[in-house]
């Protein structure tokens, strides 16, 4: 069978990156058996040291989610002291170059991965017309195109709001936290937004921890409280149908 000159470049795309990956992988693993030493050297005083050794135990699997960690630990620094699992003295004096080259090979190993997902798709693409047409599949993109739409409204309120938020709470102890979430990135926004819909749903409890002032939580703008709540209902409401109805999906297509 002749190939068009098309397919001749999709296939060669894909053997490159097919091959990227498979080295990749060994640099990681060469990586997680000459660095690791040097890497718990200098997390000493943090609680995340003891997950890595036990991940390094764990085989090859184990040494590849153990690279995964650390790769989100020099990504989202702010997360891990935020949750109490790294030292900041101890991010402050990992070595520079180290954090770099790990970055740098977090970077490449996501674009590998993420051309071999778009190959994938782009090869089933008339398989995928024939999957869509199936009501249950289309309210699953239709409620997971919603939870996107919900979510981006959120961080754009949240972004466009954030002074307001962090000055009704500035009696209470979990601003700095709430801004340090903030900096770090994506997923730490995403958790501060959590706390936040935490602090409005349930104040008890978090007054109860010494982490918000009751006067904080009783003069938060009713507006703002309202819309975030708001929006937060249609988070819920998007996400469980699009659990829901992905379920039924994957087991009609099963």
């Amino acid at each position: 069978m002749t190939l068009r000159t098309s397919e001749k470049i999709f296939l060669l795309i894909g053997i490159v990156d097919f091959v990227g990956i498979f080295i990749l992988i060994g640099v990681m693993l060469y990586v997680a058996k000459t660095k690791t030493e040097t890497i718990l050297n200098h997390l000493t005083n943090s609680s995340i040291s003891s997950r890595l050794i036990m991940l390094w135990h764990g085989g090859p699997w184990g040494k590849i989610y153990m690279m995964g960690e650390v790769f989100d630990i020099m990504r989202n620094p702010e997360l891990y002291i935020y949750t109490g699992k790294l030292c900041a003295k101890d991010f402050e004096n990992f070595p520079k170059k180290l954090k770099k080259n790990l970055i740098i090979l977090y970077k490449l190993v996501f674009i590998f991965f993420a051309i071999m997902m778009c190959l994938g798709i782009s090869s089933s693409v008339d398989q995928i017309n024939n999957i869509v047409k199936d009501p249950i599949v289309i309210m699953t993109l239709v409620s997971f195109t919603g939870l996107l739409v919900v979510n981006g409204i959120l961080l754009y309120t949240a972004k466009r709001r954030l002074e307001t938020i962090l000055n009704s709470l500035k009696r209470s102890s979990i601003t700095s936290s709430l801004l340090m979430l903030w900096q770090a990135g994506l997923g730490g926004r995403i958790y501060m937004l959590g706390e936040i819909f935490g602090i409005l749903k349930k104040p008890a409890r978090y007054i109860s921890q010494g982490k918000v002032s009751a006067r904080d939580v009783k003069n938060f703008p009713p507006k703002l409280k309202r819309d975030l709540l708001t929006l937060n209902k249609y988070q819920q409401i998007f996400g469980f149908a699009f659990v829901g109805f992905g379920l039924l999906a994957l087991f009609g297509l099963i």
